[in-house]
């Protein structure tokens, strides 16, 4: 890395790094915040109670608006800082972050007081419960029967179930969404249980296959006493306030699935470059490399998408109702092909229950689950689907807003303002801003000139084309109205998730095309065409294929990044591994 990093996004993020080496080396089995104990405390089903506590203060309010008395001065700092934290073990983000659906729905109807009292709890290591499935409805949460009625003397009764609710073995508090109407969005109302009926409403505690940790309960209610300042907003507008709370958690989320795959990746590089076949280094090999190239590729292109969503939150928030569920679809999709493929290159050793093996196996459950928290794979690209029929219905998608200020990643976004985000809305900066900064960056490329340049301008050409023609795509099913056009309308918002990542990874490229970002290099071409190229493929149905002409300067700015201790990422942070790997120059000088 050159020391002009430092003027760049580097400089912004520095504490996430002084984080990661303050927890120490975690390939040091003594180390209690180390893979080991993780892995330990999976067999346990344990709570993180010791790396929590480590990295709490840092996360615990990391998503409450400093206004409101929290610590967020980016969204996106606060991704990388989970990113480092849930590297060592997932179910430390659950651990200090599980209460921000419930929280982040206080925040944005509560009272003064409500607030307070949630921040408040929050900041001392407390939990608040969001009570919004039953077991009997699934996703389909208009069909909820948990109900909240009148009780003639100008209070309430809570009658019904709630169930699989995260941290609530622990919660001290629990925000329920129960029904106050009839029928549609409008029937459901937003209560906020506190003290000693938190505990007596409480059932048995569940774990599910991954972060075997995180205690999840359900709640039973047989006419619960409910006073009408427990209410957090209107009559009727729970459902809608929760929509907008699970914009933010969406995005929030794939914190975890970067920091799976970073550690996935990264034991995969370890085994590769120690295991020999036929006498030769694994990480030699061809088909060992396109593996690797393809999985650090499909890393980034997630990355980009996110991070962009992150600073989203401040500077657009509106374009979250669609934003927020295409990185949920691409990280959770992306994150099962990265484990797939380095569960490959590990082979037999990969269904070993021992050393780095069983860490792998931990953090690939504990990865899987991350698709079906907040929301599920369908109930998510069917949020996608409404955006875009809207969208083919009432014309293109447009923005005012600048995507190169979204995207500058040196730059701190302002304060945040959760009361902007909408359920729904035609604003997209990523692909209604796509067509002029797609001419900027292909006369940037035509500026550097070579190979790389020269596809990653062809991928930007293609891409341009791509999403130009995919709502006229999605009004001729429209107009169709035959048989299986749902599906086929699925099928088209899932394609469009992809082309939207890669619109993303074209705006971080241009917005900081003069910082050096990855191993170090300004205005690099090389992982914009992978990761351009890699998206494309993955949206017409190919795979997460990386085109061949990219395996090699992918592969070797893994191997620089590896053999360095950084983070896998744009933002390449030096990491505890760092620290490793200077401790060993010194020893050889």
């Amino acid at each position: 890395m050159t020391s002009a990093v430092q003027a760049g996004p580097l400089a912004r993020f520095a504490t996430v790094s002084d984080l990661d080496r303050s927890l120490g080396d975690p390939a040091d089995e003594r180390n209690p915040y180390g893979f080991a104990a993780a892995v330990a405390r999976d067999e346990a089903a344990a709570f993180p109670a010791a790396l929590a506590a480590a990295v709490g203060p840092m996360l615990r309010r990391s998503y409450v608006p400093q206004a409101d008395g929290g610590t967020l001065s980016g969204a996106d700092r606060t991704l990388m800082t989970v990113r480092v934290a849930a590297r060592r073990d997932l179910t430390v983000m659950p651990a200090t972050m599980f209460s921000i659906t419930a929280a982040t729905c206080v925040l944005l109807a509560g009272t003064t007081d409500q607030r307070a009292r949630v921040v408040e709890l929050l900041g001392r290591g407390g939990a608040v419960g969001f009570a919004l499935t039953e077991a009997e409805h699934g996703g389909d949460l208009l069909a909820n029967g948990c109900r909240l009625e009148p009780d003639g003397t100008g209070g309430y009764r809570l009658w019904g179930s709630k169930w699989l609710v995260g941290l609530g073995d622990r919660a001290e508090a629990l925000l329920v969404c129960a029904r106050t109407g009839q029928r549609g969005p409008g029937a459901f109302t937003l209560v906020l249980l506190e003290g000693p009926v938190v505990a007596a409403c409480r059932t048995a505690v569940r774990h599910t296959s991954g972060m075997r940790g995180i205690g999840l309960t359900g709640f039973d209610f047989a006419g619960v006493p409910v006073p009408a300042q427990a209410l957090v907003g209107q009559v009727g507008r729970g459902l809608d306030v929760a929509m907008r709370a699970m914009q933010y958690v969406r995005v929030m989320s794939t914190g975890a699935n970067l920091a799976a795959t970073d550690s996935a990746l990264r034991w995969a590089l370890d085994f590769a470059t120690t295991h020999r076949v036929a006498g030769k280094p694994l990480i030699d090999l061809t088909q060992t490399r396109r593996q690797l190239a393809t999985a650090g590729t499909a890393l980034l292109a997630m990355e980009a998408g996110a991070l962009g969503a992150a600073r989203a939150l401040h500077l657009a928030p509106r374009a979250q109702g669609i934003w927020s569920s295409v990185v949920k679809q691409v990280c959770t999709d992306a994150s099962a092909d990265i484990f797939r493929r380095c569960g490959d290159l590990l082979g037999t050793h990969a269904l070993l229950r021992e050393g780095f093996a069983a860490a792998f196996d931990t953090f690939r459950r504990d990865n899987a689950v991350v698709r079906h928290i907040d929301t599920g794979p369908v109930a998510n690209l069917r949020l996608v689907s409404t955006a875009l029929t809207q969208w083919a219905m009432a014309g293109q998608p447009g923005s005012t807003l600048d995507p190169t200020a979204i995207f500058d990643l040196s730059t701190p976004p302002p304060q945040i303002r959760l009361d902007a985000l909408a359920v729904a809305s035609r604003d997209d900066p990523v692909t209604g801003g796509l067509p002029p900064v797609a001419d900027r960056v292909r006369a940037e490329l035509a500026t550097i000139g070579g190979p790389l340049a020269d596809a990653a301008a062809q991928a930007v050409a293609r891409l341009r084309t791509a999403l130009a023609g995919h709502l006229n795509g999605i009004a001729g099913l429209l107009a169709s109205r035959r048989s299986g056009a749902e599906t086929d309308l699925l099928e088209e918002a899932e394609r469009f998730c992809y082309l939207h990542a890669a619109a993303s990874c074209v705006h971080l490229w241009w917005a900081n095309r003069e910082h050096p970002l990855l191993d170090g290099v300004a205005a690099d071409p090389a992982w914009l065409a992978a990761t351009v190229g890699i998206l494309l493929a993955r949206a017409k149905g190919d795979g997460w294929r990386l085109p061949p002409d990219l395996v090699e300067p992918m592969c070797r700015s893994l191997d620089r990044l590896h053999a360095d201790g950084r983070l896998i990422s744009l933002i390449a942070l030096p990491l505890a591994e760092h620290d490793r790997t200077d401790k060993r120059k010194r020893a050889i000088q």
